[in-house]
This record gives structure tokens, C-alpha cells and sequence, in this order.
């Protein structure tokens, strides 16, 4: 009974072992069939995104860029009011600060008074002038009378009709009007220099009413205004404050006109050409995507101008890939979301999209060349 016991349990367990044969063939294939299936979604995928990527090249290596200037007063005296605070955004024109315009008011007052004298001078000695000539000729007048008096009597006397003293006497005052003549004659000379010729009048007229303009142009310029539409950062001016020409007081970003330089690898250059649109994330607003486009490649690399330009000789174990600046211009803007100097983007180009003709070619380049 027991051995008809045991030889019962010896075939059902070679009934199993070929089920279980099966069951593990069967569990084998089906991992062999989703390991392919995986293998061929990595594949897939990573062929997707190497075929975006080269449509789409991409680079975080970028950050915004606008022109900015520094703030420098033109004359010098004391800050008495402030009309900006710090990061405020301003209309061009707009004033920033005020210096004390009381000097440079008196200055243009005393600049203005300077002309009205000189005018004035100027008409006086012409007056001057034109006296003396009426003397001169009131005094030829003189002399011609006294002289044909000296000839008449002269004549007289040959035919005994008068005495020699009569002559004497007209010849006398003939010589007294002829001194009186050149001494007249020396003070018109005098006026005439005193007054100077047009040239010289004119000339002292365009000083006196140039330093009028200069001394307006200085009160103007106590008055500092934005030079654009822009942003006040770094403002550190207070009340008080003495300020000379040229300080540099604090930056003025413009917001009228902003790129992106987008650093590419010089291995994801090819392709890419002026007028192909860009997208470009701000990093401060998250997947908030702005329209660009590329106006313009970089002729060096980002650092061929640094202090130690990195080099590729022939000895180095590792080859440094460069990167190119890439000009990206933002078409698009939005005032709820301003734009800041210096801020990461990520910047992608779209190399399959139709061109924006306005920037398809570099300044200075005509539709033959690209031809």
C-alpha cells in the first residue's frame, strides 16, 4: 500500500515539471517582450528628443541684456530735491534730481546784462564816430573859409589895397584851424578804433550772447532728467548731497530696447542663422515663455576677450568646447512681468519655423549677398 503510495506522488510531480517548464518559458518571453518593448521606448524617446534638440537647440547659459548709462550731473553744486526713489521706473524726460539753481540763475542774469552793456557800448561809440566826423567836417568847413580869407588878403596886399598885418593875421588863423583839423581828425581816428570794424563788433555781440547760452544751458542741466524710458537702480543720492561734473551718481537701465545673450556650444551652432524665432524663458516667472528672435552670431567666442583667453593646443588631454554669444532680440513684453538686467533665460531656437524677414540678414547685408 505504501509503495502504490509513493509511485502515485512520483507522477504527479513529473505531471508538474513540465507545466512549470512552460510557466518559466513563458514568464522568460514575456520579460524578453518588455524588456524590447522598453529598449524600443528608450530608443524612441531618446531619438525624439535628440531629433527636437537638433531642431530646437537650447541653452540656460544666457541672460538678459539693456542698455544702460550712469547718471552723471553736467555742473556741480548741492542736491536740494529728489523727485525718483530707488528701482522706480520713469518716462523719458521725467526729472531725477534737482541741483540748487541759484548760482547758475545769477550767472545767466550777469551773462544777459554783459550784452545790454556791450550793446550799448557799442552804440556809443558808434555816436562817438559820428560826432567826430561832423567836427571834422564842421572844422574843413572852418579851414576852407579861413584859407580863402589868407589868399584874399594876400592878393590885396600884392595890389596895395591892404596892409601886411591883415595877412599876418588871416595867416594866422589859418594855421590855428588847420592844427584844429588834425587834432580832430586824431580823435576820430581814436573813436574809429575804439568802435572796431563790423567784424569786431559782431564778433563781441556772438561772445556776449554765446555765454548767455552757456549760462542757460547750465541752469538747464541743474536739472537732471531721465535720458529714456527706464528704471532707476542703485540710487544712494540723498538730499544734501555736493555733486561735480562727471561723478558717476548711479545706473539708469533703459527698458525700451532688451536682448538675450545666449551662450551656445560651438558643437550646436551649426544651422543657426539670423531671423530664425526664438522662444525665451525668464527664469524669475517660471515656464512664462517670451517671443525673440536671433539678430545677429557673435564673431569670437564668449571668452576671447577675457584676461586669460583659455586655449586648444594640441597637448591638451581634454578638448574645451567654446561657446559662441548669440543675439536673441525679445519681441514680445509684458507689464506684469518686467524684465531685470542680468536675469537667466533659457533660450531656444526654432530652426524649422519660417524666418522673420525684418531680421533674416546682419546689418549691412543685402538680399544679393545672402543670394
Amino acid at each position: 500500500m505504501a509503495e502504490t503510495g509513493n509511485n502515485g506522488g512520483s507522477g504527479d510531480t513529473r505531471e508538474r515539471e513540465p507545466v512549470k517548464k512552460q510557466y518559466s518559458r513563458g514568464r522568460e518571453i514575456t520579460i524578453l517582450i518588455a524588456a524590447l518593448l522598453i529598449s524600443a521606448a528608450l530608443f524612441a524617446g531618446f531619438y525624439a528628443f535628440w531629433h527636437y534638440e537638433r531642431k530646437h537647440p537650447a541653452t540656460e547659459d544666457a541672460l538678459l541684456r539693456a542698455h544702460y548709462v550712469w547718471i552723471r550731473p553736467q555742473v556741480a553744486g548741492q542736491v536740494i530735491q529728489l523727485f525718483v526713489s530707488p528701482n522706480q521706473f520713469v518716462r523719458a524726460g521725467e526729472p531725477l534730481f534737482q541741483i540748487d539753481p541759484r548760482p547758475y540763475r545769477e550767472h545767466l542774469k550777469k551773462a544777459q546784462k554783459e550784452l545790454i552793456l556791450i550793446r550799448h557800448a557799442i552804440e556809443a561809440d558808434k555816436a562817438a564816430v559820428n560826432a567826430a566826423r561832423a567836427r571834422v567836417r564842421e572844422q574843413e568847413a572852418m579851414v576852407a573859409t579861413a584859407k580863402q580869407y589868407a589868399e584874399r588878403y594876400e592878393e590885396m596886399v600884392k595890389k596895395g589895397a591892404a596892409s601886411q598885418l591883415s595877412t599876418i593875421s588871416y595867416d594866422n588863423e589859418l594855421s590855428v584851424a588847420t592844427e584844429k583839423l588834425l587834432e580832430i581828425k586824431a580823435q576820430l581816428q581814436e573813436a574809429i578804433v575804439k568802435l572796431g570794424d563790423d567784424a569786431v563788433q559782431q564778433a563781441r555781440l556772438e561772445l556776449a550772447e554765446v555765454e548767455i547760452e552757456l549760462a542757460r544751458i547750465n541752469l538747464e542741466w541743474t536739472l537732471v532728467k531721465a535720458p529714456a524710458d527706464g528704471q532707476v537702480t542703485e540710487f544712494t543720492l540723498r538730499m544734501g548731497d555736493v555733486v561735480r561734473p562727471g561723478d558717476r551718481l548711479f545706473p539708469f537701465v533703459e527698458t525700451d530696447n532688451w536682448w538675450a545673450q545666449a551662450n551656445f556650444k560651438e558643437t550646436r551652432l551649426k544651422g543657426i542663422k539670423p531671423g530664425m524665432p526664438a522662444s525665451v524663458k525668464v527664469d524669475i516667472y517660471g515656464d512664462r515663455a517670451f517671443k525673440g528672435v536671433v539678430e545677429s552670431i557673435s564673431g569670437s567666442s564668449a571668452a576671447s576677450f577675457s584676461l586669460l583667453p583659455p586655449q586648444n593646443t594640441t597637448g591638451n588631454w581634454v578638448k574645451v568646447t567654446q561657446r559662441i554669444p548669440v543675439r536673441i532680440r525679445m519681441l514680445e513684453r509684458d507689464s506684469r512681468h518686467p524684465f531685470r538686467l542680468g536675469a537667466s533665460v533659457v533660450v531656444t531656437i526654432e530652426k524649422n519655423a519660417p524666418l522673420i524677414e525684418e531680421y533674416a540678414h546682419p546689418p549691412g547685408q543685402t538680399v544679393h549677398d545672402r543670394n
